[in-house]
């Protein structure tokens, strides 16, 4: 059903919560993973250097994967999401509920709450709860839709 899947990640241990979600839809579908990141800050190179062992890790177990950074002004995040899963012509986003943002809403990140009314495909929320398997112990069955 989905042949590339979006997975959204800003470097935090909050957003790392949706890896073995995307993982486990990405085997069920056979699909290909693409990590976005939104650049905010002209130096991130810890934290591009770490998505790039997520996509390492990622591709290790047998999906395959890629890394899409897009440069971003504070506050545009999700445009910079929606933008990478048009332009890969994803057919669903998977991102956490909270991640780094500072002035997170209520419920949901602010990132992840500007996203879904301009995201062109299903976007799926990890809640910030969600103790589901680590990535690098994921089955493919860990998540049934």
């Amino acid at each position: 059903m989905y042949r590339t899947i979006v997975l959204a990640l800003d470097g935090s241990e909050g957003s790392d919560r949706a890896i073995p979600v995307a993982e486990a839809y990405g085997r069920r579908e056979g699909a290909r993973i693409v990590v976005a990141h939104a650049r905010t800050h002209a130096i991130e190179t810890a934290i591009e250097a770490a998505l790039h062992n997520r996509v390492d890790a990622l591709s290790q177990s047998g999906v395959e994967s890629s890394l899409d950074v897009r440069d971003s002004l504070e506050g545009d995040e999700a445009k910079a999401i929606a933008a990478v899963a048009h332009d890969a012509e994803a057919g669903l986003i998977v991102i956490a509920s909270r991640g780094r943002g500072p002035f997170a809403g209520a419920l949901l990140g602010s990132t992840t709450q500007r996203l879904l009314p301009i995201a062109t495909c299903p976007v799926v929320v990890v809640p910030g709860g969600y103790t589901g398997p680590r990535p690098e112990t994921v089955e493919s069955s860990a998540i049934e839709a």
